[in-house]
């Protein structure tokens, strides 16, 4: 059984469904203007945040505000021995006890200065 190709009406039918769905998906909001300083993208943000979509922003695992574009994010973290809850592989070093155990300021500083690197890598890997 043979498959006829899509005619060119339905080629461009395609095509301009495609560029609609993408250009509602880059809806552009002042929060999302690089060039406005910080303040006036965090005041434009938080005023079209309802009551609870705030609320809900203060939790460690804060929901996406789809309408706006914003994603969900997990906030927790921490470094007692690396950077724990996080989707990437990232250094683990021995319990905090383990490491003063060692008596070894330089290797502890240096432990210390890794985590905070990775801590502060960029979630685009």
């Amino acid at each position: 059984m043979k498959i006829k190709p899509f005619s060119a009406a339905c080629w461009i039918a395609l095509l301009t469904a495609f560029a609609l769905f993408c250009n509602a998906q880059t809806k552009k909001y002042p929060f999302q203007d690089y060039s406005l300083s910080f303040e006036e993208r965090v005041n434009d943000l938080v005023s079209r945040l309802t009551l609870e979509e705030k609320v809900a922003q203060m939790l460690n695992s804060a929901p996406a505000i789809k309408q706006l574009g914003v994603p969900a994010y997990d906030w927790w973290n921490e470094t007692l021995h690396g950077v724990a809850r996080t989707p990437f592989k990232v250094t683990v070093y021995p319990q905090a006890i383990a490491m003063a155990a060692t008596f070894d300021r330089q290797s502890l500083y240096k432990m210390a200065d890794y985590s905070a690197l990775e801590g502060r890598a960029p979630l685009t890997r």
